[in-house]
């Protein structure tokens, strides 16, 4: 694990509260052209320099998020695939990750294929990520063909031509991209079942929805447990604009939306800041922030 937890400070005989300030990307930190503005790097880098104990928790993976993110000196580790992973952002290596049982990988692999559905099976090959899919399924969403558009440059993606082979290593996080109306019966069969963990929401760029499956101990609160465990925090801030959100918003102290976000999450907020194209975060932090 990255770094050894502190001792809570204690100043005038009185314990200080260490906080850890945790926001989401997409939509939140990041712009909607999917960058992060030089006023929010600068800022950012600034109170981390500061004391500021500050990390993200992501849908993408780190190899994405650290491409978008590689301006900001992270210090601790980040939180990527909606808490199936625990990362180091300077390297892109994931450094604490939830994995499938087989018969977890079985059960969605028979519901899968009677759905015919095209998907994204993630997984760990001889101790490599690899991002396996295959082609020519019923349901192949335009949005399924962006992606591997988007990413054709991406080592990872690994085309298949055998079912077989698209569930090979330690499978640890599935995502299908498609329109609500075919997604929602396979939601409605997995969601019933405690085993896993399921991620269901519109894309933030795209018409298409997306089902991300993840272990039933990744989420984005169950691994910012695990990180203030490892730092010793006694306080939780959280920035958020989605679904994918809400569990964190449920656990912190305090959990701030951008104008952007979800009703969903505004009705549970402990406020609402300027939206992600306005620096939200950012000037929060700045306006806020004080290192104890």
């Amino acid at each position: 694990m990255i770094g050894a937890a502190k001792a809570t400070i204690v100043w005038n005989n009185k314990k200080m509260k260490r906080t850890l300030y945790v926001t989401d990307l997409d939509g939140t930190l990041m712009k909607n052209d999917k960058s992060i503005s030089d006023n929010s790097i600068k800022t950012i880098n600034e109170l981390i320099k500061n004391g500021l104990a500050f990390t993200y928790a992501t849908a993408r993976s780190v190899v994405s998020s650290s491409e978008i993110t590689n301006g900001i000196n992270f210090t601790l580790p980040v939180i990527t695939r909606n808490g199936t992973a625990l990362s180091n952002n300077h390297d892109a290596t994931e450094i604490d990750v939830e994995i499938f049982e087989e018969d977890e990988v079985d059960f969605i692999r028979k519901i899968v294929a009677k759905y015919d559905l095209a998907g994204i099976v993630t997984s760990f090959i001889n101790g490599k990520e690899s991002k396996n899919y295959m082609r020519g399924y019923r349901f192949e969403s335009e949005g399924f063909r962006s992606y591997l558009e988007e990413h054709s440059d991406d080592k990872r993606m690994r085309q298949v031509f055998r079912e077989e082979d698209l569930y090979e290593g330690e499978v640890f996080y599935f995502a299908y991209i498609d329109d609500k109306k075919v997604l929602d019966p396979l939601y409605e069969e997995l969601v019933k079942d405690a085993r896993y963990n399921i991620v269901y929401q519109k894309d933030n760029y795209r018409p298409e929805y997306w089902m991300e499956i993840c272990p039933k101990n990744a989420s984005k609160a169950k691994a910012i447990k695990k990180l203030m465990k490892m730092h010793s925090f006694d306080k939780l801030i959280v920035f958020g604009d989605s679904l994918n959100d809400i569990s964190m918003f449920e656990m912190a102290d305090e959990g701030y939306a951008v104008e952007n976000a979800c009703n969903e999450l505004k009705q549970i907020a402990t406020n609402i800041i300027k939206s992600n194209e306005e620096d939200g975060v950012a000037a929060f932090l700045k306006s806020n922030y004080v290192n104890s």
